[in-house]
């Protein structure tokens, strides 16, 4: 083992184990998104090289230069509106829920400026 090991050499093959499982988990967590990345790098290296290409390659196709994806425009060309709430949810105007509150604050019962606590 190292010069740095926290347990004793008698049982230092736990400290192994330890590393070996959370290389594992690292690779298994990091691999995939690491593959996907190279595989879109590849594809686009690929892409951009084949268009230059006679008889099949895009510009004999008539075919637009491929370029990168982008995430404030659309393939169409028009602008993505970004927005935190989703289109399916409705939402109510804040006039609605203002006048409800009001109306809640000045029902009969309600004391507003007294209070019981004694």
């Amino acid at each position: 083992m190292s010069w740095f090991s926290i347990l004793p050499p008698s049982i230092s093959f736990i400290e192994t184990w330890a590393i070996r499982i959370f290389l594992m988990l690292g690779i298994l967590a990091i691999g995939p998104w690491f593959l996907l990345i190279i595989y879109d790098m590849i594809l686009y290296v690929f892409r951009t090289a084949t268009y230059e290409l006679p008889y099949i390659g895009g510009r004999a196709r008539n075919r637009p230069r491929p370029r990168a994806p982008s995430l404030s425009e659309r393939p169409s060309g028009k602008p993505r509106s970004f927005s935190l709430t989703s289109p399916g949810v409705p939402v109510e105007p804040v006039e609605k829920t203002v006048g409800g509150l009001r109306n809640r604050m000045e029902r009969p019962g309600h004391n507003r400026g007294s209070s019981n606590v004694t």
